[in-house]
């Protein structure tokens, strides 16, 4: 019997070409959101202000922050890195909150089920760790620590409220931070090992880096050190930044062998302390830092880095992060 049906595959059925990138670059059934190399021109970031009872929720050291956080302080040091990159010309998107203790997706009332995280959300204002673009979508991680368990919830919110698609979400045994992974280039991935990503969501990471045609470098993250950014950072194709007297000598090397002039950033107050090395690249060679980074912006500005603006983040601090941690990196386009 002959099939005549589109139903059933007959003359009217319309296959779909292309690939699910050339979905994400038309902007029709997703958004054109995407990353794939951390030195591009950056247009979409996300930042979130937790809510002053998840801020309050325990002392400091059982919310992972280093000192009590004042919230309307902290308000003021989000608002004014979005003004910041509002001025850049970069759009601005806002982290969907935290989901109340006791209520459902749905906003329904429930009972709190058993172990659940009470300080869920209390670091959410650390975007960076909450998702890791790339040119198929975000890849959402397992966190860590059990005082962040949770939070993978809110980016997949942002996700479904932008319609931005889901490229993987870390599972079984594997940890996974955001922080962790950066698009060296478009063909090479670096993967920070240590506290906050272990070899099983390396090797998740792994598998989605080469699904998109790049290969993954393995490096180690200094004890002390909370993720991979801190130590490491892109300023453009062929430029990185890094603490290169904390890292590995044979990581540093072989980032060098793979075409990279490596900057070195001595150890300083300035970067102990005010956080100096935690910037955001915002277009190759370009960058936005924390105030107090006047020694470490005249260093990259030998190298052809221009430091397009300082944003006091007092209170960002506190919680043991800066500016690089509280931005969701959510898309970069090359002017190549």
């Amino acid at each position: 019997m002959a099939v005549t049906s589109a139903a059933y595959h007959g003359p009217g059925w319309r296959v779909r070409h292309g690939r699910h990138e050339d979905d994400i670059a038309a902007g029709e059934t997703w958004a054109p959101l995407r990353v794939r190399r951390e030195s591009d021109r950056l247009t979409d970031i996300v930042l979130h202000c937790p809510s002053a009872a998840l801020l309050t929720s325990g002392e400091p050291d059982a919310l992972q922050h280093l000192e009590r956080i004042d919230h309307a302080a902290l308000r003021r040091d989000i608002e004014a890195l979005a003004e910041a990159y509002g001025a850049l010309g970069i759009t601005v998107h806002e982290l969907p909150a935290a989901e109340p203790p006791g209520s459902t997706v749905h906003d329904v009332p429930a009972a709190e089920p058993p172990g659940r995280n009470p300080y869920r959300g209390a670091n959410a204002m650390y975007v960076r760790d909450l998702l890791w673009m790339t040119g198929a979508g975000a890849v959402i991680p397992r966190m860590a620590s059990a005082v962040r368990a949770g939070e993978e919830m809110q980016a997949l919110r942002l996700c479904a409220r932008l319609g931005v698609p889901v490229a993987r979400t870390i599972g079984a045994d594997g940890v996974f931070e955001g922080a962790d992974a950066q698009w060296l280039r478009s063909d090479l991935v670096a993967v920070g090992l240590g506290a906050r990503t272990n070899a099983a969501g390396a090797r998740q990471v792994a598998d989605e880096a080469g699904q998109q045609g790049a290969r993954v470098l393995r490096l180690s993250v200094p004890a002390g050190i909370q993720h991979l950014l801190g130590v490491l950072q892109v300023l453009d194709t062929d430029l990185l930044a890094a603490r290169t007297s904390m890292m590995n000598p044979a990581e540093v090397r072989h980032l060098r062998e793979q075409g990279f002039t490596v900057v070195d950033i001595p150890e300083s107050d300035e970067v102990r302390t005010h956080l100096a090395f935690n910037f955001v690249t915002v277009a190759p060679r370009a960058v936005l830092m924390p105030s107090g980074s006047r020694h470490t912006a005249a260093l990259l500005s030998r190298h052809g880095v221009e430091c397009v603006a300082r944003v006091p983040i007092p209170e960002l601090i506190k919680g043991a992060g800066g500016i690089a941690c509280a931005t969701g990196t959510l898309a970069r386009t090359s002017q190549d």
